[in-house]
């Protein structure tokens, strides 16, 4: 029975690493968006523009380039970051509609 649980134990420390890199991820995005969002509210205060399509673009670039070089697909790389992207857009919007107080 022990070589049955050889590959038990060492899925759950697989799951349990993966679990710890999602965390990892999740409090990541949470100080990206902390980042945007005093970009956001610069953006606001000096009348910026919301949306920058050169920076987009070359963080599009810039972004494909890591995923190779770590072997991630860059297509899924890029499909995250626009998702990012497009919900830090999303939030800059609503930070622009929101009137004054």
């Amino acid at each position: 029975m022990a070589d049955n649980d050889s590959p038990k134990a060492e899925l759950a420390s697989l799951r349990a690493e993966v679990d710890e890199i999602d965390q990892q991820i999740i409090l990541l995005l949470g100080v990206r968006f902390r980042c945007t969002d005093l970009i956001g509210e610069l953006k606001q205060a000096h009348g910026m523009d919301l949306v920058d399509a050169k920076r987009e673009s070359q963080q599009v670039a810039r972004i494909r380039r890591l995923a190779e070089e770590a072997g991630v697909p860059p297509a899924l790389a890029e499909t995250i970051l626009r998702e990012v992207i497009d919900t830090v857009v999303d939030h800059h919007t609503r930070l622009r509609e929101r009137p004054y107080s």
